[in-house]
């Protein structure tokens, strides 16, 4: 084989690569649905923090280690928003399927430590879900893993008693216990969630990172 014929075989060896290896990337980005939520450019790890489960045990940064999970922040006593939640995602994790949800868990934040305890959690978060991780602490526990990822709450009067005001917000952390994104609201209803949305961007994040 002469100079001139080996360069031309491996100037088409080569644009057989770069082509074949762009086609590729086409058909995997058409395949891959679009993902709808928020993910960081660059995941940030949490801080360590010590709370409690609703088994009476810790939980602190290494039960965020080695698989996904998603944080919701609320309370028992909550009217609205943390009843719908809970059950859209426990409705979101018997859908999702056995491989994804085998590395997931959901972990509910109580910003009520004053009435939401260990025994009260106990109660609430398996009613949704058995597999779901009920969590609170102190004041000043609650204020580094809530602050780490972006939550908001404030304790509001309501004549003898009392309502906690507190973001809707899902938090996705990744294996490694890294701030990693935030589901999104329905964008035909603002500050609802839309369950296939929040399934399918689930799925692709479990199995694209």
């Amino acid at each position: 084989m002469s100079g001139i014929t080996k360069t031309l075989f491996a100037i088409g060896l080569l644009l057989i690569t770069v082509i074949g290896g762009f086609v590729y990337k086409l058909h995997r980005a058409q395949a891959e649905p679009e993902i709808a939520a928020l993910l960081y450019p660059t995941p940030k790890l949490l801080p360590e923090f010590n709370l409690v489960n609703h088994k009476g045990e810790s939980f602190n940064h290494d039960q965020l280690l080695g698989q996904w999970s998603i944080l919701f922040f609320g309370y028992t006593f909550c009217p609205d928003i943390c009843p719908t939640t809970m059950a859209t995602l426990s409705r979101i994790m018997k859908d999702v399927p056995a491989d994804v949800a085998a590395k997931v868990q959901v972990v509910f934040v109580s910003v009520d430590p004053e009435r939401d305890t260990p025994e009260r959690l106990s109660n609430y978060v398996p009613f949704y879900n058995p597999d779901f991780i009920g969590t609170t602490g102190t004041d000043e526990q609650l204020k580094i893993i809530s602050m780490a990822v972006g939550a908001v709450y404030l304790k509001m009067p309501m004549g003898d008693s009392y309502q906690m005001q507190h973001t809707g917000r899902i938090f996705i952390i990744d294996p490694m216990g890294r701030r990693f994104g935030i589901f999104a609201d329905d964008n035909n209803v603002p500050g609802t969630l839309n369950a296939q949305q929040i399934k399918q961007d689930l799925i692709s994040i479990v199995r694209r990172y």
